[in-house]
């Protein structure tokens, strides 16, 4: 097996993931994986403590957008916005959700996890964002699906611009954990 990919060379994720159970159909999506040796809970546990100043790529790429990210502040930590979008988390997979619409992030008044899968409001998207540890890989998995034509279209002409650094960012992570686990072996 290589020791790490993209989308294009990457294994197939199985049907069945907790992430297909918030969106089992997608109209964006892309998948980075990187091998690893350890068990999934180690893996996993190295990601949780992950900050950001071991993934200086993904916190140089961030800085051009609008998010504040203190340099040892717990990447998962930031992700997970106060558990606002926490979506699932599981021994060996982490699903991280949110909305958004042309006013900005939409924040819903019941839990993410309740609300996100059937959320259909026009002129938004919905993005998940999975961390996975199985079978001596761990690959993070990005899906967006927009709630309308529109939305589609408007999400996907920024995709054209962002997927690359997106891309950047969650192969930087991924390499930030890996190191992170090969340290404690």
């Amino acid at each position: 097996m290589k020791e790490n990919g993209t989308k294009e060379s990457g294994p197939t994720p199985p049907k069945g993931e907790l992430v297909d159970r918030y969106m089992p159909e997608w109209h964006f999506r892309e998948h980075h994986w990187v091998a690893v040796t350890a068990p999934p809970e180690e893996v996993l546990a190295a990601a949780r403590e992950m900050t950001w100043r071991e993934a200086p790529v993904a916190r140089f790429l961030l800085a051009f957008t609008k998010n504040t990210l203190r340099p040892d502040g717990r990447v998962l930590d930031d992700f997970a916005m106060g558990g606002e979008t926490v979506l699932a988390l599981s021994d060996d997979e982490l699903v991280y959700g949110g909305i958004g619409s042309p006013a900005g992030p939409v924040t819903p008044d019941r839990p993410m996890a309740e609300v996100f899968r059937d959320y259909a409001e026009p002129g938004c998207t919905k993005v998940v964002f999975t961390l996975r540890c199985a079978g001596g890989v761990l690959s993070t998995e990005t899906r967006i699906l927009a709630t309308d034509d529109a939305a589609k279209r408007s999400f996907g002409r920024y995709w054209k611009v962002i997927r690359i650094p997106s891309g950047m960012i969650r192969i930087a992570l991924l390499a930030a954990v890996k190191k992170r686990v090969d340290k404690t072996a």
